[in-house]
């Protein structure tokens, strides 16, 4: 985490650094899934335009095979970005340094965005959702993988548990098991509102362009995020050797804002909205 100064607001301060490190690492799944499958289809033989609310494309008819490789192989990078940053993260999460929340947040989005696509998939035909339809997968089949997918989420949620607590050794000296819940408010819960809310105002006036599908796959992180909150009576106080800022205080907090990423973020918000105003065509 880089260290500029020591700030009162500490809770505050929790929150805006991960709000940086959470819109990053939207763009980069969001843009990296969008430029893999866009470059699917041009491949074969579509005409697609990246624009800052999503691609679009024509030139080309959807037969059942260009759906699937389109809409399920493209999804599927998702998946494996979530496995690579999860793996990253595990390696990272010990050290007190705040690139480790960069990929712990795009390995949270990364299998919100798969699993939640089969979730909103099963009811929009969005996304791998496109891709189940292709194959005539009846309601009730692509309703019983919705409800797997929710369960996953829930599941990786509460498996997720430790990857935070280690991740609070970038503020604390010891996470007290009272401690614990308001710590996820900060670190996970009002970043995401807040993300989200930026992301929905970056797409006017076109919010509305997939028919509110992929809105609804955002709030999907809500099973991901139950599952965190699961069972929190049985988790124990835990210290650090590792810490952010060492005072020399056996219980001390404290948190420097990290300007670095909140310039990154702000040069990616700009780009995004203003660079893909007109669109890039493959």
């Amino acid at each position: 985490m880089v260290k500029f100064f020591k700030i009162e607001k500490f809770n505050i301060c929790i929150t805006i650094n991960s709000l940086a490190y959470f819109l990053i690492a939207y763009y980069f799944v969001v843009f990296s899934f969008n430029l893999f499958s866009m470059v699917l289809a041009s491949w074969l033989g579509f005409e697609v335009e990246l624009f800052y609310y999503g691609y679009v494309w024509s030139g080309a008819d959807w037969t059942t095979d260009y759906t699937i490789i389109v809409f399920f192989v493209g999804n599927s990078l998702t998946l494996l970005l979530a496995v690579l940053f999860e793996r990253l993260y595990r390696k990272q999460r010990k050290y007190a340094k705040g690139i480790k929340l960069l990929y712990l947040w795009i390995y949270l989005i990364a299998i919100m965005w798969f699993l939640g696509n089969i979730i909103v998939g099963s009811i929009f035909n969005f996304g791998i959702g496109a891709a189940l339809r292709a194959y005539r997968i009846p309601f009730f089949l692509r309703a019983i993988l919705a409800m797997i997918s929710v369960g996953s989420l829930l599941y990786l949620g509460f498996k997720a548990q430790k990857h935070f607590r280690v991740s609070a050794n970038l503020y604390y000296q010891k996470l007290k098991r009272k401690t614990f819940r308001g710590f996820l408010f900060q670190q996970i819960v009002a970043p995401t509102v807040l993300g989200i809310v930026i992301i929905i105002l970056l797409k006017i006036p076109y919010v509305g362009m997939y028919n509110y599908a992929d809105i609804a796959l955002l709030l999907t992180m809500v099973f991901f995020i139950v599952g965190l909150f699961y069972k929190q009576k049985k988790q124990v106080s835990i210290s650090f050797k590792t810490h952010g800022v060492d005072d020399g205080s056996q219980h001390g907090k404290y948190c420097s804002i990290s300007f670095i990423p909140i310039i990154i973020m702000i040069i990616v918000l700009a780009l995004v909205r203003i660079g893909l105003m007109d669109g890039i065509a493959f």
